[in-house]
């Protein structure tokens, strides 16, 4: 590896790669991502104090020395870290800092010693320290955090000069802590060190900085799974229609990580910290809940009654033959078409809770997981039984060619099966609130990518985790006197969150039907667009919002294309970053 020499000798700690901890498998990631990682030299610290000593005089004259502790635990390297010298200049006594080091004792501890020449080193991290903005890179010199410079991360623009650095310098640190990040997908804090001329990573750790940078509280979305991962700018701009109060003119939702971020009020009650109460108020609180949910479910099921013959009237009409202004105004009606089946989902997530702060009320706070699969979508009835083909079809093609191959590799019975599967699914796509999936039966390539992303473990698991934690909340709430009425009073509130669970996945298909019939609409504005050279290909329009779309087609001049690139990058640079549930203050 080339983050590691002088390795002979030392069976216990061949390489970053082979030894325990956290911090070891990032540098490791680093070096093989092309991540410039300082070279050095492990040591074992149990080992003899000559390994150490070899260690410490390395082959820079008049240069500097870093030791740092790799340990398997974040609570073996603090304890160690104090316990010697761990910067060391030209001045110091490094025989005597060998000593010191010599005398710890900590078992599978690895010192990592690091030589460069005399000259400026430091910190950086990939977030605003002061605010956690991930859009600000801060670098400074080390023991000067008050003197940092502060850079923007898409243009490399110098936000606030900082102090001991030059600005060159800076960028360059401030280019490889973005680096750094981008590789091991969370916010980091790392050390630098100048070696061979350039900057490169001492220390790489996840930084603790809370994401504070918005004004108000701002948490991710949350309708239909818990994180898609990145979400197109139309389906942002569609989700803030959907879930913006009436008449506000505030944004609702926006796009922050590349993900939807919902404005939110704080939560006074959080599910799982509830109160057993008295049996009288747990009664009628079921029933005050029971009927305001009703109208709930009520819209919900007639959305989705609804929604086959409007969705079937969006593909009767024929795109391509629309004028520009007829074209937009078909956006327009498709865009409020998936709102509204926002809305519906987001009012059934509300009633879900609703639902089990009552079902706590009876039985007493649950745990987590009885909250979750209490609380998932139950999918529609066609759309079980195509994932119940599928996982079949998966399980026969692994048992016959050892695992998934393409399709033209299948043998004859098999690809019939596939064929007959995928065109199936020509218009079933998979649930969630982007824009961006298309229909699993688009093409084989896609069919594939499906059965290797299909639910686990499965539908049939999810259902039977959903009734073992409501017989559990029945078994709990039968303790104790009274036992028999709220054991009853949680049956139907069961009852009832099925509905609701039934109600969202109903919601969610509806949604899923008007996202298509939204994409196609979006993609022939895009392809125009294309035609008039301001967009370079149809499905650019996905990261345009519908007022930036009209104004595209309209002839409002602006770099639309620059946008789209800008904002693919975006998805680009947070696919694999994880991001916060919640940003903002408070």
């Amino acid at each position: 590896m080339a983050a590691v020499e002088g390795m002979s000798g030392l069976a216990r700690a061949r390489s970053l790669a082979t030894l325990a901890g956290e911090e070891a498998r990032d540098l490791a990631r680093l070096d093989a991502a092309g991540v410039p990682v300082a070279r050095g030299r492990l040591v074992p610290l149990d080992g003899a104090a000559e390994e150490l000593e070899a260690a410490l005089a390395g082959p820079v004259v008049g240069g500097r020395a870093w030791v740092r502790a790799l340990a398997p635990s974040l609570a073996e390297r603090r304890a160690v870290e104090p316990r010697g010298p761990s910067d060391l200049g030209p001045s110091d006594d490094w025989v005597a800092a060998a000593a010191a080091w010599s005398t710890v004792q900590a078992r599978d501890v690895v010192l990592r010693v690091v030589h460069a020449e005399e000259g400026p080193w430091g910190c950086a991290s990939s977030v605003d320290p002061r605010r956690g903005d991930p859009d600000v890179l801060a670098v400074w010199q080390a023991d000067s955090p008050d003197a940092a410079w502060r850079i923007d991360r898409r243009s490399t623009r110098v936000e606030v000069p900082g102090e001991g650095l030059g600005v060159v310098l800076a960028e360059r640190v401030a280019d490889l802590v973005d680096r750094v990040q981008l590789v091991l997908g969370l916010p980091v804090a790392i050390e630098w060190v100048v070696q061979d001329g350039r900057p490169k990573v001492l220390t790489a750790r996840p930084s603790n900085v809370e994401p504070g940078f918005l004004e108000g509280r701002w948490r991710r979305v949350a309708l239909v799974a818990a994180d898609e991962g990145t979400v197109a700018p139309l389906a942002i701009d569609t989700l803030d229609r959907a879930l913006r109060e009436v008449g506000a003119e505030d944004v609702a939702v926006r796009r922050i990580y590349a993900r939807p971020y919902r404005w939110r009020e704080p939560v006074v009650v959080r599910l799982g910290e509830g109160t057993r109460l008295d049996l009288a108020r747990a009664a009628s609180d079921a029933g005050r809940v029971t009927l305001k949910v009703a109208p709930t479910l009520r819209d919900a099921l007639a959305f989705e009654r609804a929604f086959p013959e409007r969705a079937a009237g969006h593909g009767a009409r024929a795109l391509a033959a629309m004028g520009d202004e007829a074209l937009l105004a078909e956006l327009a009606e498709r865009q409020r078409f998936v709102a509204e089946g926002l809305a519906h989902l987001d009012a059934c997530r509300s009633a879900t809770r609703l639902a089990l702060g009552a079902l706590e009320g009876a039985a007493g706070p649950l745990r987590r997981e009885q909250h979750a699969a209490l609380a998932a979508v139950r999918h529609v009835r066609p759309r079980r039984r195509f994932h119940a083909k599928l996982a079949k079809l998966a399980k026969d093609i692994e048992d016959t060619h050892g695992g998934l191959v393409s399709a033209s590799e299948l043998s004859a019975p098999l690809r019939r099966r596939f064929d007959e599967l995928r065109a199936s699914a020509a218009t079933l796509r998979p649930l969630g609130v982007d824009v961006a999936p298309v229909p699993y039966g688009r093409d084989d390539e896609t069919f594939l990518q499906a059965m290797r992303t299909r639910p686990r473990p499965g539908l049939r698991a999810r259902e039977r985790a959903r009734q073992e934690a409501l017989d559990r909340a029945v078994e709990q709430a039968g303790r104790g006197l009274g036992g028999r009425a709220r054991a009853a009073l949680v049956r139907g509130l069961g009852a009832l969150s099925m509905q609701i669970a039934r109600a969202k996945g109903g919601a969610a298909e509806g949604v899923a039907t008007a996202l298509l019939a939204l994409r196609e609409v979006a993609c022939e504005v895009g392809a125009r667009l294309v035609r008039a050279a301001v967009l370079d290909e149809p499905e650019d329009a996905l990261y345009l919002s519908a007022r930036e779309l009209e104004e595209a087609l309209l002839g409002e001049p602006g770099a639309y294309a620059a946008r789209v690139r800008l904002r693919r990058e975006d998805d680009l640079r947070w696919a694999a970053f994880v991001a916060p549930r919640r940003v903002g203050r408070g």
